[in-house]
């Protein structure tokens, strides 16, 4: 009953390894919809909005007391999800709310700059000005939300397992070695448990 949290940067090929090793594992996917989850449990709509606001658009400023119930209804969904077992968990800082636990994975994805801007500028269809800007506005807002609930960096190699520089990876090879991962770290949870 494999779990994995995958934290990735915007334009590394995070998100299709994610997507490639929860079909090959069988795992369902969760992420985003958490925050939606999570805000209308906690009765703070308004922090759904402003977490969702990658690029700070909308101004969003929710009350400390807010945050914090949307924060521990978050963790409590998390928790939840995980207990269940297979399931790959994208972002929304679960290696740290899953840190510690047996038997579970914390992959992150990066990549250079430039590649990941270029991948963005293809991806997206946008000038390099555009897409350079995209990058940058995302690296900006999730470093924020981990420092902002968790008081992390959000690029602590510490927080993970494994990670994953594409400079010179395939995503296929990327998404073998985060199976072969998965299987060992399931394993090690087994042994610990049993």
């Amino acid at each position: 009953m494999p779990v994995i949290t995958f934290s990735r940067e915007m334009g590394s090929g995070g998100s299709d390894i994610a997507q490639a090793v929860a079909e090959r594992l069988g795992l369902r996917l969760a992420g985003r919809e958490i925050i939606n989850q999570a805000a209308i449990q906690a009765g703070v709509p308004e922090v759904a909005l402003a977490e969702i606001d990658e690029l700070g658009l909308l101004g969003m400023h929710p009350r400390p007391a807010a945050l914090r119930l949307y924060r521990e209804t978050a963790a409590d969904l998390i928790g939840k999800l995980a207990g269940q077992g297979n399931l790959l968990f994208i972002g929304r800082a679960g290696q740290v709310i899953l840190g510690g636990r047996p038997g579970v994975l914390h992959v992150r994805v990066i990549a250079p700059r430039s590649m990941r801007i270029e991948r963005v500028q293809t991806h997206c269809h946008v000038s390099p000005e555009v897409a350079t800007a995209l990058v940058d506005a995302s690296d900006r807002s999730r470093a924020a939300y981990l420092r902002r609930h968790y008081r992390v960096r959000w690029d602590d190699p510490s927080l993970f397992d494994l990670v994953l520089n594409m400079s010179q990876i395939t995503i296929p090879a990327a998404v073998e070695l985060v199976c072969l991962a998965a299987q060992s770290v399931t394993r090690a949870g087994t042994e610990i448990d049993a």
